[in-house]
């Protein structure tokens, strides 16, 4: 088999190689997958650069990839025959740019047939993260308020159809003018614009002065600052990410200037937020029943991933650079199997 390896940290496009390995075999309660497709995120970027969370650092050589759709061709000695030929996506199996990958066989989640592949590869990052936050951690229900930033990112605007199935409301921080339109088209009950300098009083507002009380962040900076200055009593915020450009390099960006009274006198709570730290504290049972819930999803088309742009192997730079670009309009998938 072949797979996409790095042995050392840099740039993707020179240090990441398509390599011949070994043929894996899978052992007790284990499935060996032949991958179809994966997606390239901007933190597999990251991981290749040696920038992302330490505990999500491989140690090298490895493969990147997050996540993905493949069928198995092979099972444990443990596991029933009858899984072979089954489509899967994968819970939380780092390394999926290759060929053939091994999975714990409770990880393997069966994928329905209505679901392309396409749907399927990105089944697990940006739909568990926009659910886990709003349905899991704030329990947000009919009539509740969300404020979110980035409200035009895939993670956004999967929120706004997770809203609409569980009835609660959006307030949208998007960074651009002419995004406004667009994310009040996909739902959003207000939309914001911080190039407008008055976005803070606008959202306060727009709360009625009563504060924010559930809210998501992954721009940081004076933006997340100024969402945390405006948090009701006992308000939460969770904090996924900052700026959610991987290659950002002011170190200005990832700080929050947070106005400390306002916190002590609401009691309110900012708290980090990682979605493999959530994963793993769930653990592959609960979580494995998340993720069937979120392909339940996607089969009855309620939830919908962003569209998607297969690249052959050969073509892997141009997927790594089409992962960043910010005039990018499809999530670049790497195409394991003849286009």
């Amino acid at each position: 088999m072949k797979a996409l390896i790095f042995e050392r940290n840099g740039e993707p496009s020179e240090v990441v190689h398509w390599r011949d390995a070994p043929d894996p075999t899978p052992g007790p309660g284990e499935v060996r997958v032949r991958m179809l497709l994966a997606p390239v995120h901007p933190s597999d970027l990251h991981v290749i650069r040696g920038r992302f969370a330490r505990q999500r650092q491989p140690e090298l050589p490895a493969s990147p990839g997050s996540e993905g759709v493949g069928i198995i061709d092979a099972v444990g000695n443990d596991v029933p025959r009858t899984r072979i030929g089954e489509r899967v996506v994968l819970l939380d199996v780092p390394g999926t740019w290759r060929e053939q990958i091994i999975s714990p066989a409770d990880r393997a989640i069966p994928v329905p047939e209505v679901i392309s592949d396409e749907d399927a590869a990105q089944a697990l990052i940006n739909p568990m993260t926009a659910w886990a936050m709003t349905v899991s951690e704030h329990q947000l229900g009919c009539g509740d308020w969300l404020v979110q930033s980035a409200a035009g990112s895939t993670v956004g605007r999967l929120v706004l159809q997770i809203a609409k199935v569980q009835g609660f409301r959006t307030i949208n921080l998007v960074r651009r003018e002419e995004q406004v339109a667009e994310i009040q088209a996909l739902g959003g009950d207000v939309v914001l614009c911080t190039a407008d300098q008055n976005w803070p009083e606008q959202l306060k507002t727009a709360t009625g002065g009563n504060g924010i009380a559930k809210a998501i962040d992954c721009v940081a900076g004076r933006t997340g600052a100024a969402l945390a200055r405006q948090l009701a009593p006992n308000g939460c915020m969770l904090v996924y990410g900052a700026l959610s450009s991987h290659r950002q390099s002011d170190p200005a960006a990832f700080e929050m200037p947070i106005f400390a009274p306002a916190l002590v006198y609401s009691a309110a709570e900012v708290r980090g937020w990682f979605i493999f730290s959530w994963l793993a504290r769930k653990g592959p049972s609960e979580s494995g029943q998340m993720l069937r819930s979120l392909l339940d999803g996607i089969a009855r088309g309620t939830l919908k991933p962003p569209a998607a742009r297969r690249y052959h192997l050969d073509h892997a730079p141009e997927a790594f650079a089409a992962a960043e670009s910010s005039a990018h309009d499809a999530k670049p998938l790497l195409a394991f199997a003849e286009l």
